[in-house]
């Protein structure tokens, strides 16, 4: 469940990370990639519309996860992990713009009620759906954050593992034939 909630983070604020390579890619392509595999295909194409958008079935406009929220087109327990995910990794994502977007001028531009910013501020609304790697606590993605630690190999901040998979990646990412996607 952690690592796929952490996919549906990395979907919604920009795509799915190559540990090797450092580069981001739509769902579509970390499947083809072999970043991923198709287990989760759905849910992660729709925590991708978060950043690429939500069309309005009437206008056909794009929008950010906040407008569909206030029009209806998503429900705010759906919305709320996605917008929480954008505000602690940098602010709120509007398809139509570049970069991102303070929670307090979101709100004050109308992309978002100023209810739903007090919310998102308000560290004890953020759900505890991640598990502690090491020691198998409930924590939210904020707690998960600050346990991140800046990998040696490839410069990204990950959350501390134990597990074989996770010492696989470090022996194969040393491997002469990957060397080349290292920079």
């Amino acid at each position: 469940m952690t690592a796929q909630k952490l996919l549906e983070a990395q979907a919604a604020t920009g795509g799915i990370i190559d540990l090797i390579s450092r580069d981001r890619f739509s769902v579509h392509k970390a499947i083809e990639r072999g970043l991923i595999d198709r287990t989760y295909m759905q849910r992660l194409l729709n925590a991708q519309k978060a950043f690429t958008g939500i069309e309005d079935p009437v206008t056909k406009r794009r929008l950010s996860v906040g407008e569909a929220l206030q029009k209806g087109w998503m429900t705010r327990d759906s919305a709320f992990p996605y917008l929480e995910v954008q505000h602690l990794t940098g602010g709120l994502i509007d398809p139509k713009k570049t970069g991102r977007i303070p929670v307090l001028e979101a709100a004050q531009t109308g992309m978002i009620t100023g209810d739903l910013a007090k919310r998102l501020q308000d560290e004890s609304n953020y759900e505890k759906d991640l598990i502690d790697p090491v020691t198998k606590e409930k924590i939210n993605y904020k707690e998960a954050m600050a346990l991140c630690q800046k990998d040696s190999l490839s410069s990204l901040l990950l959350l501390p593992a134990a597990s074989e998979g996770y010492q696989r990646y470090h022996q194969a990412s040393r491997s002469p034939r990957l060397s080349r996607f290292r920079h």
